[in-house]
């Protein structure tokens, strides 16, 4: 907090209505970052963001893990909702089952309009629930920055 004067008049902002406005500018300031990256430095751009998003993946599994059940679906994908919970997506489960899951966002919180910036930093999303088990598969079934409708996360068990 910042500690104003009294005779300074200052209208104290909610705390939900500062975290969205914070999260909402974060998003925003990353995605202007990786225009910046992928402008300059062209597809090694990519290859950094996608490198970055790969470590961090890394690192949110390696939290997770103490939270989901080893190998279970189900669990990786609640964990990952709880991912897009915290940057404030809205969205839907279209399906979720023992053996496939899928969450449909209907706005990118980004917001990225390039396909190759996504897929860039979606490779967070694809090594988190690929290092939550060996079993489990990610892909993004559709995406608007592609022309889609929403962005379609699916989480499913790799075929035996």
């Amino acid at each position: 907090m910042i500690k104003i004067p009294p005779e300074v008049d200052f209208k104290e902002i909610p705390l939900e209505q500062k975290y969205k406005s914070a999260v909402a500018g974060l998003l925003q300031r990353i995605h202007t970052i990786y225009k910046g990256i992928h402008s300059k430095f062209g597809e090694q751009g990519l290859d950094l963001i996608r490198e970055v998003s790969k470590t961090y993946g890394k690192d949110i599994a390696e939290r997770g893990k103490k939270r989901i059940k080893p190998e279970d679906l189900k669990s990786a994908a609640l964990f990952l909702i709880r991912v897009f919970e915290m940057i404030n997506c809205e969205g839907e489960v279209t399906e979720f089952s023992e053996d496939k899951a899928v969450i449909r966002l209907f706005k990118c919180p980004y917001p990225f309009e390039d396909p190759k910036l996504c897929e860039a930093h979606t490779t967070m999303e694809k090594v988190l629930i690929e290092s939550l088990g060996e079993n489990l598969r990610y892909h993004i079934k559709e995406s608007i920055p592609s022309g889609g409708r929403w962005c379609e996360h699916v989480i499913s068990l790799k075929k035996k």
